[in-house]
């Protein structure tokens, strides 16, 4: 039976893939262990989180297109500096108290954090609106493994099949065929049927 850094590795290696299709730039490796020491300070690194980001992180700042902004993913090392407007306030680093200890913002899609929650077993990752008044994240993936290969999905059905594929050029980044939605649910089954599709699309259409 394969490992958790297996697992994490091999597919990180098909989400690389994915972007590379996507043109999408992405550098991905090992965050040093000592970086993850400093985040360790300050953050809750479950170690489902030290596989994702010990074994084939992102190692810049990755930006993926998709309606109504882009989802940014951001490499371990800045951690830390990604919680502010979560964790705590921005400018002083006050703890905001709504935003629970166990929470640790991944990435987020134009403001909206995807948390990965570092109290349940497996270390599952949901995504909450932001502005709402109450953090009450659509839990999308049971492991970090499972969201990366929900991102891999994602771009492939959204950024290589719908944007880039013939008459993407026709579209804005707000449109939401159908088509879209049956391809990316397919590809979730296929891939990643621990992920929730319906929960990931409820988000996405709202």
């Amino acid at each position: 039976m394969p490992s958790s850094d297996e697992v994490m590795g091999s597919t990180m290696a098909t989400l690389t893939q994915v972007l590379h299709r996507a043109d999408v730039s992405a550098r991905f490796g090992r965050c040093p262990a000592a970086d993850l020491q400093t985040v360790a300070r300050d953050l809750p690194l479950s170690a489902e989180l030290g596989s994702l980001y010990g074994t084939s992180g992102p190692l810049d700042t990755v930006n993926i297109p998709a309606p109504l902004g882009e989802i940014t993913l951001t490499p371990g090392r800045d951690l830390v500096s990604y919680q502010s407007g979560y964790r705590w306030h921005g400018n002083d680093r006050h703890r905001l108290n709504e935003w629970p200890d166990e929470w640790v913002v991944i990435a987020d899609h134009s403001g909206d954090p995807f948390i990965a929650d570092t109290a349940v077993p497996g270390t599952r990752v949901g995504i909450a609106v932001h502005g709402t008044g109450s953090w009450k994240p659509f839990w999308v993936a049971p492991t970090p493994a499972d969201f990366v290969m929900l991102l891999a999905c994602f771009t492939q059905a959204y950024v290589v099949e719908h944007l880039n594929g013939p008459g993407g050029e026709e579209d804005d980044y707000e449109s939401w065929p159908p088509a879209y939605h049956d391809q990316l649910a397919a590809l979730l089954r296929g891939r990643a049927p621990e992920v929730d599709a319906t929960a990931f699309l409820k988000y996405l259409c709202q």
